[in-house]
């Protein structure tokens, strides 16, 4: 494949884990086609035949995309030492990855004739309907190791890329050197959704890493800086995210138009500049709905004449569940998402959020840090001050005549317009791009000796108010964990048959069986149950 002086090794890096993702889910979606369950199999053959097709083409790449299948072994060790203690994760993402794992064919088969647990409220409306690809990936992993909490280590292969892509960008269009390009693709990889989500199932942060990859990659077409690589790794994403979250799509394609717009402007006097780009992206757009993205889209336009059924149209359920803070009810998005950037980080949905002063901490926000899901101030505790000393730093570059590249004007219009679009961008899972603003603004002044100062306090503040999210995510696992393997060991010290009652989490039943404690799970309520975690409840026989 052709590369050229903007090719770096960081890029291909991002590559080769895009790569791996989609040749998996697409040794998965064949396989499911032709009545193949998902299996360990899917794993080696997406492995051989990209290691195969990469050795003729380009070895720098194969050696990547084979570290990365190490990488992400390494991480699976990671992984099963911290559990997901998240809701949606324990009631019905590991569900569908448990399913799919047990021989589950969503191309033929109903959830409801796969397992009895798709029968408890809403689970096969989620199962049956939304895209699957990481919850493909993820039941192959569990294939290979047999241990449920291994399955989330596919986010590692979200995380590395933005980190690859960043610091690529900043060297080839900021012009930074290589030890800044560094400093800030870890400021553009420890978004703090990324973190609270780093160790669940949940996929809002694929969907995060998915928009900022994109646009970042866009940046790099508009600047004339783009090689091959960068339109496969574009193709590559576009397509992933198409079988992530029926959102991640539009809010790519949204990303897309914006900075397709400017270069369309840019080359309107030779419009043949805009075929390639135009070609791939669409070429990517129809690989990801209708072939890694079957199910849902396809299957949906073939039983419902919907390819996006139960989000819109004719018979629509309220997905998006917000569950907003009290006090939301009567302000528009802008108001919501000022006021949960400005409030006491707080994830109880029955409290109004409390505005609080920029730079203060108060000891009620730790315990809400660990949150995969937190619903005000869901940015951190310093970041409504990083937020103000960004905009400080902003205004002060301006005012010494700083030329703003159009580049970061364009994310700055994309980000603005995401928030916009999407009405529930006060809740920081839906909308990790709002993280990026000031680290834009940071990347735009780095070269400028006025703003060096608050640019250095800055950068450390956004890495401090990261690290307290990571601290407590840590924390707050290896206790869970804890606790849960001594409840276990005490369950199973007895000798017993275990009667579980799991209520909202059915992938509870998984720990028992890991454990090898001898278990049957009771779709009805027990008399005099003793409790397990949360409201999963136990008794013996």
């Amino acid at each position: 494949m052709r590369e050229n002086s903007s090719t770096t090794i960081f890029e291909k890096n991002a590559l080769s884990c895009f790569l791996l993702l989609v040749s998996v889910i697409a040794s998965a979606v064949l396989g499911l086609a032709f009545h193949i369950p998902v299996g360990a199999h899917t794993f080696f053959t997406a492995v051989i035949v990209t290691g195969g097709v990469l050795f003729f083409c380009d070895r720098v790449l194969l050696r990547l995309f084979l570290l990365n299948v190490c990488v992400l072994a390494l991480w699976c060790v990671v992984c099963n030492f911290i559990f997901d203690w998240s809701y949606d994760g324990m009631y019905y993402h590991k569900e569908a990855i448990i399913d799919l794992k047990e021989g589950w064919n969503p191309f033929y088969q109903s959830s409801l004739d796969a397992t009895v647990f798709a029968s408890y409220p809403d689970m096969d409306l989620w199962l049956d309907n939304y895209p699957k690809g990481l919850w493909l990936f993820s039941a192959v992993i569990y294939s290979l190791t047999n241990l449920l909490e291994t399955a989330k280590a596919v986010n590692i292969l979200f995380i590395i890329p933005v980190f690859s892509v960043a610091v690529d960008v900043m060297k080839t269009v900021y012009q930074m050197n290589r030890q800044k390009s560094v400093i800030f693709g870890l400021l553009f990889a420890m978004n703090p959704v990324f973190i609270c989500q780093l160790f669940t199932s949940y996929n809002d942060l694929a969907v995060g890493a998915i928009v900022i990859i994109t646009m970042l990659l866009s940046m790099k077409i508009v600047s004339e800086k783009a090689s091959n690589y960068t339109y496969l790794l574009l193709a590559a994403v576009i397509a992933v995210s198409c079988t992530v979250k029926f959102t991640a799509p539009v809010l790519a394609g949204i990303v897309l138009i914006i900075f397709g717009i400017w270069y369309a402007m840019k080359h309107r006097r030779e419009p043949k500049h805009l075929a390639k780009p135009v070609a791939v992206v669409l070429a990517a757009f129809i690989a990801g709905v209708c072939l890694l993205g079957f199910d849902p889209y396809i299957k949906h336009i073939m039983n419902h004449q919907n390819p996006v059924y139960p989000v819109l149209g004719e018979g629509a359920y309220d997905i998006m569940n917000t569950n907003p803070p009290k006090g939301f009810e009567n302000k528009n998005a802008v108001e919501k998402l000022l006021t949960s950037v400005f409030s006491k980080t707080n994830n109880l949905p029955e409290e109004a959020p409390e505005l609080k002063i920029p730079f203060t901490i108060h000891s009620s926000e730790w315990i809400h840090l660990s949150n995969a899901d937190i619903r005000v101030g869901g940015f951190g505790v310093l970041f409504s001050g990083i937020f103000l000393l960004s905009l400080v730093i902003f205004f002060v570059a301006l005012c010494h005549n700083k030329k703003i590249r159009m580049e970061t004007a364009a994310a700055f219009a994309a980000i603005f317009l995401l928030l916009l679009f999407f009405p529930e961008s006060w809740w920081a899972r839906y909308a990790s791009y709002a993280y990026y603003l000031p680290v834009f603004i940071l990347a735009e002044a780095a070269n400028l000796r006025k703003t060096k100062v608050f640019s250095g306090v800055t950068i450390c503040l956004i890495a401090l108010n990261s690290l307290f999210f990571a601290g407590c995510v840590l924390k707050t696992g290896v206790e869970v964990t804890h606790q849960l393997k001594v409840k276990l060991e005490e369950i199973k010290s007895h000798q017993k048959t275990v009667i579980v009652r799991v209520n909202d989490f059915p992938t509870h039943r998984k720990l028992f069986e890991e454990f090898g404690i001898d278990y049957e799970v009771s779709h009805t309520s027990l008399d005099d149950p003793m409790i397990f975690y949360r409201n999963t409840k136990y008794k013996f026989r």
